[in-house]
């Protein structure tokens, strides 16, 4: 049997009797990264043997894992955090129990976009979870415009390197709508920040971008996403606007001269007597690689 455990993404307190009990019955532990793995279980007096098991070794490790299913050991997976599954290489493995038809069970436990979207203060009632935005710009983009057109509440993680750059992609894909950046969920410093993208990155100039995010974005009624729509064209056709390249040539030669990124947006904003929205909605466009 393979146990998909779920573990504490911060407060070492909401780890469960359930789980502590089945990591220490099993064989043999997978985890995502056996250092931060090795310290959960220490920290719970728990000695097991350690398997590497990640997203670049999943198609090498993950056979060698039903393999020892099928010799009638019994493991545990668990991801550095939350529930493995969900936006990490649990998924694979689960599909290669399914497919050995070897079993395979989940033990619950805490996780991160689920515990940010009830915090936000943002409808639950309709949750679409996009995990993190590709790397490849292609594939950002056809995130981005699924998000603008999302009528439900959407959740994504983020990472303090790169949280700026998708509020700048936002506020021309989700303009004017509510967003709360969730970060330290469940530890001392946990943190909720509300506002529209611009407004956010104003906060982050101020108070630089700290731990793992979960951003959580208010969905558009579909008059406000016409309206959305609408005012990306406008600021394209415009023959008084800059064209993107152009935007973001001046916004590259004001962060030359030493400039913060976002102080450079507003400020060249400025000089083509552009709204702080509309500004983010040009130079968001050039990030997202449109």
């Amino acid at each position: 049997m393979l146990y998909l455990v779920g573990t504490p993404i911060g407060n070492l307190g909401d780890m469960t009797i359930r789980a502590l009990e089945t990591l220490k019955s099993v064989d043999f532990i997978c985890a995502e990264d056996t250092r931060v793995t090795a310290g959960l279980l220490a920290h719970f007096g728990i000695k097991k043997p350690l398997v590497s098991y990640y997203e670049h070794n999943k198609l090498e490790r993950g056979p060698k894992i039903i393999e020892r299913l099928k010799k009638g050991e019994n493991g545990a997976l668990v991801t550095d955090a939350g529930m493995p599954g969900i936006s990490d290489p649990g998924e694979h493995i689960v599909k290669l129990c399914i497919e050995a038809g070897e079993p395979y069970s989940v033990i619950p436990g805490p996780c991160a976009f689920v515990t940010g979207a009830v915090m936000s203060g943002i409808s639950t009632s309709a949750i679409l979870f996009l995990g993190f935005i590709p790397e490849n710009k292609k594939q950002a983009v056809a995130v981005l415009e699924r998000i603008s057109k999302a009528e439900e509440t959407v959740c994504l993680y983020e990472s303090p390197y790169n949280i700026e750059k998708t509020l700048m992609n936002l506020a021309s894909y989700a303009e004017g709508r509510q967003i709360a950046l969730c970060r330290e969920i469940t530890k001392i410093h946990e943190e909720v920040i509300r506002g529209t993208a611009p407004e956010l990155l104003e906060y982050l100039e101020e108070y630089p971008p700290r731990g793992e995010y979960v951003v959580v974005i208010e969905g558009g009624s579909p008059a406000k996403k016409e309206g959305e729509n609408a005012a990306r064209g406008d600021l394209l056709r415009a023959g008084d606007r800059p064209s993107v390249e152009e935007f973001r040539s001046k916004v590259q030669e004001a962060i030359a001269g030493g400039m913060k990124r976002n102080e450079a947006v507003k400020t060249v904003g400025s000089s083509y007597g552009l709204s702080r929205s509309e500004a983010y909605d040009i130079y968001g466009k050039g990030e997202a690689g449109v």
